[in-house]
């Protein structure tokens, strides 16, 4: 295994080197300082970071840390040529890609630095804690989290006279709530959609697949799950909010994010995850909008949860200075300062107060946290995603019924996941 994805990552770093993508510089010491870089994908983050990394350097006068930004476009790529020429950051963000990279053998386990420091791991959201837990060994301090919950315009709402949503209410009341708007929106002669969403795994479909008693991979990463009952239910109740005009085709949805068109109010109901939470805190009708927990299916309503942590390179020539950059980010002050910044929901549990928004109520965020299941992956999770996402688009344009369209995404990702052993 270890030898079949090492390869892949040399294969990739070479397609790396012929586009011109250049890798990062081993950590150095010099003048008794020890530099390390730190590689990262989002910009929104970078101002947060350049504080967070101004006050360890502080802290930590011994130690100069090169934060490097990659566009997430081209972070894995760049990660695959640094890992194939032992070249990659010291430290750097890590997501569901883990078990690929755990497997390659390239990233540092922390098993040994947690003990050492007593950190306790419980501070940090199970979920998440265990999704960097790779057969048995810790590979990654949580960073952030997201899950998914509802948003709604209460002024539609009011405008058309209808109930809002109410804690507990379940799929079928959606649905009565959702051809209730539908009426009094075609008797007005107006455009909004009663119900609004984006297309991709995580904001809808993976969280609509477990809710129905369906899975996506079983617990041991061995068997997908897209031949279930429960999985085929989650695409016909999407196709089948879109065949009755409850909700708009994938000919709008694939065109408009479901997002844009909430913040457009062209929605009275919107599934999305927290990650857009400060987006949408920020609309000119922000103190109009309510939010609330997913509707439960047959089997509940519990959100997938996803979220980044940081790895340290298990060629790093310097581990300590590398650790001690991790234990800092993954503190409670660097925490602090990413949730005022309002740029990531904390991982560390303690610092989840911090995070808070002007108009919008957060503690649906964290109330889905409790019982959420961690986002779908293994190691050939790079192989058989995008094809399920690509399945998944042609259900949604009804190119495909949603019994053809899991019959394929089973084969594809089971074929995946077979080549794994």
């Amino acid at each position: 295994m270890k030898k079949r994805i090492c390869k892949m990552l040399t294969l990739v770093m070479t397609g790396s080197m012929v586009l011109g993508v250049t890798s990062p510089v081993y950590a150095e010491k010099k003048d008794d300082v020890t530099k390390i870089s730190f590689a990262i994908w989002d910009e929104v983050q970078k101002p947060v970071f350049d504080e967070i990394i101004e006050k360890f350097e502080t802290e930590n006068p011994d130690i100069d840390v090169d934060l490097q930004l990659t566009p997430w476009s081209q972070y894995w790529t760049k990660l695959d040529a640094a890992m194939g020429s032992n070249s990659a950051a010291d430290v750097f963000w890590m997501n569901t890609y883990l078990p690929k990279y755990a497997e390659a053998g390239v990233l540092e386990p922390l098993d040994e630095y947690i003990e050492k420091d007593e950190i306790n791991m419980d501070d940090y959201v199970s979920v998440l804690k265990d999704s960097y837990n790779y057969k048995d060994v810790q590979y990654c301090i949580p960073k952030g989290m997201d899950t998914v919950q509802v948003f709604f315009n209460k002024a539609i709402f009011e405008k058309y006279g209808v109930e809002e949503p109410q804690t507990g209410w379940t799929w079928e009341d959606m649905t009565d709530i959702a051809k209730q708007l539908k009426t009094k929106i075609t008797e007005a002669g107006s455009d909004e959609y009663p119900i609004l969403m984006e297309l991709d795994a995580q904001p809808s479909f993976f969280n609509f697949i477990n809710q129905s008693g369906g899975f996506v991979l079983s617990e041991d990463m061995k068997t997908a799950g897209f031949d279930q009952k429960g999985t085929v239910k989650a695409f016909s109740d999407m196709v089948s909010l879109m065949d009755e005009g409850l909700m708009p085709g994938s000919e709008v949805l694939s065109d408009t994010k479901g997002t844009d068109l909430f913040l457009s109010q062209k929605g009275a109901i919107l599934f999305m995850g927290s990650w857009k939470t400060s987006v949408i805190d920020e609309a000119s009708f922000a103190d109009q909008i309510g939010t609330i927990a997913m509707p439960a299916k047959e089997a509940g309503n519990q959100s997938v949860i996803g979220g980044l942590g940081y790895a340290i390179n298990a060629n790093s020539e310097n581990k300590d200075a590398s650790w001690k950059l991790v234990k800092y980010l993954s503190g409670e002050e660097a925490n602090k300062m990413q949730a005022e910044a309002k740029v990531d929901v904390p991982a560390l549990i303690s610092a989840q107060q911090y995070y808070k928004a002007d108009h919008i109520d957060v503690s649906v965020i964290f109330e889905a946290a409790e019982t959420g299941f961690p986002f779908p992956t293994s190691t050939s999770v790079a192989e058989w995603l995008p094809a399920v996402t690509e399945i998944s688009a042609k259900i949604f344009a009804k190119e495909l019924t949603p019994e053809e369209g899991c019959s394929q995404m089973q084969e594809v990702t089971q074929s995946a996941l077979d080549s794994e052993s």
